[in-house]
């Protein structure tokens, strides 16, 4: 016997034991099956553009893409597809944050792709397909362009990420304009820059410059405010989005409608300010078993928030508790522009480094909530965590609604949120670019 014909056999064993051993490795995502077009009946759909929902409507998915869309007698389903029957069950599209953070938090253990990826990952298990960064590390802001630039020709079992990078500044009209040309050539989806208030503030001249560069580089630009002069000063520039709630005073109707005039778009971020406070004592959400499905990303955060001292330090706090009358007041102005026909979107700023319980997935949930109980009605609500995020946002033709040549990436629900803002939580299933997240139920 030659040496190669005693070897051969045990290098086709090795071979054969690493292919068995990858072939199953648990996935995240479904393997396409037969034709690899998938026949989604029966299912309720609110297709996120404020239309009248379709009752057991289908949707035909076909290499990520929604192919076609409607009732059954107007879509004929391919030979060789596979079939889901969703009876009973209401479709929307994927949620969008338009107002995230994926920020790896100081003394992390991973490498900052894997903990980009595992928060991403967190997102999808809740139905956020999408996921828009407003605000990166340095540490961050490259990897997580990476990972944008992958989404397009890879199966995803993650969210969707849009990015700006590290925010834009200055100190001076020509420094800002450099900064959003720096973020330009990083080819980044948007540019967010800070108006907090305070001395240190870029002036009107200088976020002008910013604003105009932005334009110059098609970008579009949000902003982060509390003041309602600052907000009326970044929209006078021609700032696209305001990036928090407006908090210290009632919006006047005349700044109401210059920003119907202008389409600006509006990110409550209630949550936000919620974190701030609502640990001064032990939420009941921190047992709530749907807040438990992210407990693997969440459980670095709950134990020192669930630590009294900690707890006591909010009580303790002046700015924490002032936060508690901003909130009110914010949830006051998003009726106001709700009524007045102001694109909202849904945002929370979960994961913003050094500001923890902002939770990634769950405080979506929450902020629809808020949204309800601020006066917005659910299918308003819907539309804001949906199709009016992407238009609000523009990071994406393709996201946002189910209708042909959009991603198929869908949210499917054991109840009608129609009925109840809070059955966004009745997952069923999440699917992202037409493949099945499993464990997102």
């Amino acid at each position: 016997m030659t040496r190669n014909s005693i070897f051969l056999p045990a290098i086709a064993f090795a071979v054969l034991r690493m292919l068995v051993s990858f072939t199953f490795q648990p996935s995240l995502a479904q393997a396409p099956t037969g034709s690899g077009v998938i026949a989604l009946t029966g299912a309720r759909i609110i297709d996120g553009t404020g239309r009248t929902p379709l009752q057991q409507g289908t949707i035909i998915l076909s290499k990520g893409i929604i192919e076609a869309v409607g009732a059954p007698a107007a879509v004929k389903i391919p030979p060789g597809a596979t079939r889901v029957d969703l009876s009973g069950k209401t479709i929307i599209p994927g949620l969008i944050n338009s107002h995230a953070h994926l920020n790896v938090q100081q003394g992390a253990t991973l490498l900052v792709r894997d903990d980009l990826i595992r928060r991403l990952k967190t997102y999808a298990l809740y139905g956020v397909t999408s996921a828009v960064n407003l605000g990166s590390r340095p540490a961050d802001e490259l990897e997580a362009l990476k990972l944008r630039d992958e989404q397009t020709h890879v199966m995803l079992d993650r969210a969707r990420l849009y990015t700006g990078g590290v925010n834009a500044i200055g100190k001076t009209p020509e420094e800002a304009r450099k900064s959003v040309d720096r973020l330009a050539d990083l080819k980044v989806d948007v540019i967010k820059y800070h108006i907090n208030g305070n001395p240190n503030d870029m002036t009107p001249d200088i976020y002008g410059a910013l604003v105009d560069e932005a334009k110059k580089k098609g970008l579009p630009t949000f902003v982060h405010i509390f003041y309602l002069k600052d907000a009326k000063g970044a929209v006078e520039k021609g700032t696209d989005v305001l990036a928090h709630s407006i908090r210290d005073q009632d919006i006047d109707s005349a700044f109401a409608a210059e920003l119907k005039r202008r389409n600006i778009g509006y990110i409550p971020t209630l949550t936000r300010d919620l974190s701030v406070f609502v640990y001064e004592t032990r939420p009941a959400f921190f047992d709530e078993p749907f807040f438990r499905k992210g407990i693997a990303l969440y459980r670095e955060e709950v134990d020192p928030l669930s630590n009294p001292a900690s707890q006591q330090k909010i009580r303790n706090d002046k700015q924490a508790q002032s936060i508690k009358q901003a909130l009110h007041q914010a949830t006051h102005n998003l009726k106001i522009l709700s009524d007045a026909g102001i694109p909202i979107a849904m945002g929370t700023d979960s994961g913003a480094e050094g500001n923890p319980g902002r939770w990634q997935g769950y405080f979506e949930h929450v902020e629809m909530e808020m949204m309800a109980k601020a006066g917005m009605s659910p299918m308003q609500v819907i539309v804001a965590a949906t199709g009016g995020a992407a238009r609000v946002t523009k990071v994406d033709p393709k996201i946002g609604t189910i209708e042909p040549g959009k991603w198929a990436d869908l949210l499917v629900l054991n109840a009608n949120p129609l009925d109840d803002i809070r059955n966004t939580r009745q997952i069923h299933s999440v699917w992202v670019g037409g493949q099945r997240i499993t464990g997102a139920h």
